[in-house]
């Protein structure tokens, strides 16, 4: 993740290629985010929700999880402009956050589908 920041604020996303493991599943994603945010901790410390999901997403994938980067906007934000926050998903589950992101979030941005044979 910190290779992809450019000085300018903006990222180089090139997603790591996936690798799907025979059986691998959203709960057995879901399990692996514990873990791999201790290690995001240890390495980083606390990012931001959305590096916090750039770095999920790729390590996810690097694992052969099929997930994907989403980012959406505040659909009533209690003060103007509205934020940005950011999570990865598993087809239609979460993985990295527990805030209600479908009821409370516009999506605006999907990065890294993922054709699984």
């Amino acid at each position: 993740m910190i290779s992809a920041r450019r000085e300018n604020g903006t990222y180089a996303l090139n997603w790591p290629a996936v690798r799907p493991r025979a059986r691998t599943t959203p709960h057995g994603a879901a399990k692996a985010v514990a873990p791999l945010r201790m290690a995001q901790r240890i390495m980083m410390g606390f990012l931001d929700p959305v590096e916090d999901a750039l770095f999920m997403t790729a390590a996810l994938r690097t694992l052969g999880h099929p997930v994907t980067f989403h980012l959406g906007r505040e659909k009533a934000p209690l003060v103007a402009p509205g934020g940005f926050y950011a999570w990865a998903q598993y087809g239609d589950e979460v993985l990295t956050t527990s805030l209600p992101v479908r009821e409370e979030y516009t999506e605006v941005l999907r990065s890294g589908e993922v054709t699984v044979p």
